[in-house]
């Protein structure tokens, strides 16, 4: 059935040669007289510029000048960088009894090969990393920070289509903007021959270099953070790092803190000065009970650290009592 609906288009085809030929008003061609060529279509085709022609999708033979005659016979253009058009057997045909060319000189040609052939248009595709890549390099040269650890593109750019064969085709990146938040825009042109042909633009977002403090053993509540338990990682950040920072060695864990663990901020907290009281220092003795506080003044007969009982004489009474030294410096009997 699909052979005889093939010949039932061929034998229209061919009327509409006739047809295409009379209405030119040129005398019909004896079938005896007319060319015969040979068509062979590959499935796919790669061509130059935007409009096709036979020549450029089929192997065309046969007599010349004929043969070449019908290689220039167009069968349409390519409207979109990119694009894929689909042509077979019958267009040809129809394209062939019309060309005003020929005059109905061809008469049924001999296919061979595919039954359609996909037609594509030779471009260069500037694909997304190149853009990106571009873009990278000319940050790393144009910003020198040290804090910078890389620049990350907000997102990716889109594929540039470049069609035509460009003979050099260069990407020139320049600065756009600069934001106060860190974001830069760069964007990267598209030269082809000497010609700006387009461009993309791509924010980048910068990674700052940071450390990362972890325990290496475990450390209890009061612990105190040394460089036996602890180490130092070198890791990527989001933020800067507050300048002048330095490892907390020597600050004192408010909680327990497994191996392992990541120390941020609020996990330790330096370490209370230590409270020492001078032989014959004034001090502030300082009872208080039920909700009630009592002050006087005394002087230490003897030296004493944070929680010692000392000898301390009220300057009043002139009496020495005992006393313990307390975190604020002042002193509270002992009964």
């Amino acid at each position: 059935m699909k052979n005889k609906l093939t010949g039932v288009v061929i034998a229209l085809l061919l009327m509409q040669s006739q047809l295409c030929s009379s209405s030119r008003g040129d005398d019909s061609t004896d079938s005896a007289t007319q060319a015969k060529l040979a068509i062979h279509l590959p499935r796919e085709a790669t061509v130059a510029g935007e409009n096709l022609t036979l020549g450029q999708v089929a192997v065309v033979t046969g007599e010349e000048p004929i043969a070449a005659k019908a290689r220039a016979v167009e069968l349409g253009r390519i409207s979109l960088p990119g694009q894929k058009v689909t042509i077979d057997r019958l267009l040809i045909l129809s394209r062939l009894a019309c060309s005003p060319d020929l005059s109905g000189a061809v008469n049924n040609p001999v296919f061979s090969g595919a039954d359609k052939v996909i037609v594509s248009q030779k471009v260069n595709v500037i694909k997304s990393d190149k853009f990106i890549e571009s873009a990278s390099s000319f940050l790393a040269k144009s910003f020198r920070e040290q804090a910078i650890a890389r620049w990350e593109p907000a997102r990716e750019p889109a594929e540039y289509v470049l069609p035509g064969e460009a003979q050099n085709v260069e990407l020139v990146p320049r600065l756009v903007s600069r934001g106060t938040n860190g974001l830069v825009t760069i964007e990267v042109g598209v030269v082809a021959d000497g010609k700006l042909t387009g461009n993309r633009q791509i924010t980048f977002r910068p990674k700052y270099n940071a450390h990362r403090f972890i325990t290496v053993a475990d450390v209890t509540a009061g612990g105190v953070i040394t460089a036996e338990n602890t180490r130092i990682e070198n890791v990527v950040s989001d933020e800067p790092e507050s300048a002048g920072w330095s490892a907390p060695y020597g600050f004192v864990a408010v909680r327990d803190l497994p191996a392992g663990t990541v120390i941020v901020p609020g996990m330790a907290k330096p370490p209370k000065p230590q409270v020492i009281i001078e032989r014959n220092q004034s001090v502030v003795i300082r009872i208080e009970r039920a909700g009630i506080a009592v002050t006087a003044m005394g002087k230490a007969v003897e030296q004493g650290k944070l929680g010692q009982c000392i000898k301390v004489r009220n300057i009043d009474s002139q009496r020495v009592i005992l006393a313990k030294v307390n975190d604020d410096g002042t002193v509270e009997p002992v009964f």
